[in-house]
């Protein structure tokens, strides 16, 4: 369900975008407003009361994002707090984005390595995978050591396993499919 309101508001709010000519403000202001609700559990916690007033969450609203942001998407998030959908705009800030990149053509990549991948590697993988896909890659590098080696790669829903610990495994599985 949450899904589902996440995506509606957020097409909403990308035609709105689109008709103002502000697709890449409105796509920042509602990312920061994302991000500062993910970093303020408080914050989350009294924008989701039921017993707070939708006056007092709009001035909340306010005083937190006024001249941060766009009067449009300040306006949006009263809209927001009107339909009582305040739980939603981290889903709808997410939508958003993937609204965005589908029109601007950009996929995003995230590489999980054992370290941080230098710039060269970076370049060269978001190249290698911009050639192959045909858009521009957005990629994300993110450092995890049970990887031992290798890079996995998340690309929407697919995982595509070039690590060391998941060629293993996969040997693992052919040896204990093995029959003597």
């Amino acid at each position: 369900m949450a899904k589902l309101v996440g995506k509606r508001y957020a097409e909403a709010l990308f035609e709105a975008g689109l008709e103002l000519n502000k697709l890449e403000s409105f796509r920042e202001d509602i990312a920061n407003v994302s991000s500062i609700l993910k970093e303020e559990l408080e914050l989350q916690k009294i924008l989701n009361h039921p017993k707070i007033s939708k006056t007092e969450k709009k001035d909340l609203l306010s005083s937190i994002f006024k001249g941060k942001v766009s009067e449009e998407i300040l306006n949006f998030l009263y809209i927001i707090v009107d339909k009582r959908r305040e739980g939603s705009l981290i889903e709808i800030s997410k939508e958003f984005e993937e609204l965005f990149n589908e029109h601007n053509n950009i996929l995003e990549v995230t590489a999980i390595t054992a370290i941080d991948m230098n710039k060269k590697v970076k370049n060269k993988l978001t190249q290698v995978l911009s050639n192959k896909t045909n858009k521009t890659i957005k990629l994300n590098n993110i450092v995890d050591s049970d990887v031992i080696g290798g890079v996995l790669l998340r690309i929407e829903n697919k995982i595509i396993d070039g690590t060391i610990k998941g060629q293993l495994q996969s040997i693992e599985k052919t040896i204990k499919g093995a029959t003597l």
